[in-house]
């Protein structure tokens, strides 16, 4: 008996392989995300359980194993919630939404319920001829359904995890963090993946058409990139500064006594003139709160309240002017533009110019170029 490999049979074994050598490191590494690694370990892990089912099912057929490979659909159902619990785990404090309650994972009991009828209520050869005449074919159109909007409802549910955390990064933290544009790359392979699933999954059931560009095969090629280049990066990923999702109150407007606000402002104001806390590149208001000996949610409140700005561009503001003082002093003549922008507190190159631009309505070297020839 001849056996050949072709190229996405390479590269599915290759992705075997990888993802179980990815699940065992990432279940090892202890200085960062190690919570959320533990979550993502296991989705590397269904996702090379599939492709070992994938394996199986075309270079290993035997009726037996045909009927078996439904339960390896059941990973499906599993995948959703997983990932919904990765991104969880990533962004909020353990406080807020970082567990999942019990009927999140029926969808997949039942499915494993359902799986394990068809097993052993038929034999391999009734459930392969059963098959073949079609009398599956309703069972599997709602099987497929019902995974791809399962694990559509929580991939929307991670956007909107991310959406929030973008909305209250600016209230938190001083610096954008990179580590969420990877987080929201992550949920865009997700999305494209799913998308040429419903392309598979409409050309083929329903057009009987197959596309050799974007079909099954692909899917499959996608898989082991996708578990390439997520472990990988989450080798190396910093940790998130994680959030507790804002619980808006109605006494927001007057949380604080006008004496009170103004004597919090007043410690703030001498907070950044003498202490010059916003030169420390990764300050959050937690670290500002903690020093004015008061609550964030207080030291939010005077911000929104009184200055009508957010934590973000307040701290980055005075960033701006201290970096404006080193221009007018002619630092910039010994020194670059990168290293006066960390000097004031900044972590990188784009937070300072989106920054910069978003505060003085030009690019820094545009207004140095302004401000030095007049």
């Amino acid at each position: 008996m001849s056996f050949t490999l072709g190229i996405i049979d390479i590269v599915v074994i290759i992705g075997i392989f990888q993802g179980l050598f990815l699940t065992l490191v990432l279940q090892r590494i202890n200085n960062t995300n190690k919570e959320a690694n533990r979550i993502l370990s296991i989705l590397i892990l269904i996702c090379t359980v599939m492709l070992v089912g994938r394996v199986l099912m075309l270079r290993f057929f035997s009726e037996w194993i045909f009927q078996w490979s439904i339960i390896f659909d059941v990973i499906l159902f599993l995948f959703g919630p997983m990932f919904y619990l990765y991104t969880s785990k990533l962004l909020l404090k353990e406080q807020d939404r970082s567990t999942l309650s019990v009927w999140h994972y029926l969808p997949v009991c039942c499915a494993l319920i359902a799986a394990l009828y068809y097993v052993v209520s038929y034999t391999p050869s009734e459930y392969f001829q059963a098959f073949r005449a079609g009398d599956l074919n309703l069972m599997f159109h709602a099987w497929l359904v019902a995974g791809i909007l399962s694990n559509f409802y929580y991939l929307i549910r991670s956007f909107q995890l991310i959406r929030s955390f973008r909305r209250e990064e600016k209230h938190n933290f001083s610096f954008e963090q990179n580590p969420l544009t990877f987080l929201t790359l992550f949920h865009c392979s997700i999305l494209l993946i799913l998308v040429v699933w419903i392309f598979s999954y409409v050309n083929s059931m329903w057009l009987d058409n197959y596309n050799v560009y974007i079909g099954y095969d692909v899917l499959w090629i996608a898989i082991p990139v996708f578990i390439y280049v997520i472990g990988y990066y989450s080798l190396k990923q910093p940790e998130l500064f994680r959030i507790v999702l804002d619980k808006k109150t109605s006494d927001v407007k007057e949380r604080l006594p006008r004496g009170e606000a103004q004597l919090l402002k007043d410690k703030l104001d001498s907070l950044m003139l003498n202490e010059q806390v916003y030169l420390q590149n990764d300050l959050t208001l937690g670290d500002v709160a903690k020093q004015l000996h008061t609550s964030t949610h207080n030291v939010s409140w005077v911000l929104n309240t009184i200055y009508g700005t957010s934590f973000y561009d307040f701290i980055n503001g005075y960033r701006i002017r201290e970096f404006i003082q080193k221009i007018d002093n002619k630092e910039h003549l010994t020194q670059t533009i990168l290293a006066l922008s960390m000097d004031v507190g900044f972590n990188s190159k784009s937070t300072f110019n989106k920054a910069f631009k978003e505060t003085m309505k030009d690019t820094p070297s545009n207004f140095i170029k302004k401000h030095t020839a007049a």
